[in-house]
């Protein structure tokens, strides 16, 4: 007779894997003495042979999922490769639309530098002309005669 904990010592495993083992199969005890459940040799080759059986599944299955997990990573890999390549194409085609818009925004200065100095040189080639004008209709204009002067004509 055997109890749940000398049962899992021997296979190796947790003590509460057996007991919900038992549990799930209704798995009565041979034995009970204070609380401590014994159980039989038929009961202990039962159980060891689940859990035999089962550790060559999850021996199976890891390296099945070793391999599927290894499958995985390559096409993560491949699709983070091929996103890359986008990226890198995408920040090509932007950097060439900055330099094209730089360039029309250099010539857009130039341009607008030059219509600024032909509009300041034609400011002031009316102001001068305007200076001129004025200057020329001073000095056509008659001094300013006071009222007695010209009453009398002198």
């Amino acid at each position: 007779m055997k109890t749940i904990k000398q049962i899992a010592d021997e296979i190796g495993i947790e003590k509460q894997r057996v007991y919900r083992h038992i549990k799930k199969y209704h798995i009565n005890e041979a034995h009970q003495k204070e609380g401590v459940m014994y159980y039989d040799d038929v009961v202990e080759r039962l159980v060891k042979q689940h859990f035999s059986n089962n550790d060559h599944i999850n021996e199976a299955h890891q390296s099945t999922s070793k391999t599927t997990s290894s499958d995985t990573v390559d096409a993560l890999v491949d699709m983070l490769q091929n996103e890359l390549h986008i990226k890198n194409q995408q920040i090509k085609e932007l950097n060439t639309r900055l330099a094209e818009t730089t360039s029309a925004l250099v010539t857009a200065q130039q341009s607008l530098q030059t219509a600024q100095l032909l509009h300041g040189g034609t400011i002031q080639k009316q102001l001068t002309d305007d200076v001129v004008e004025v200057a020329t209709n001073e000095e056509i204009k008659e001094p300013k005669r006071g009222f007695f002067k010209r009453l009398f004509n002198k």
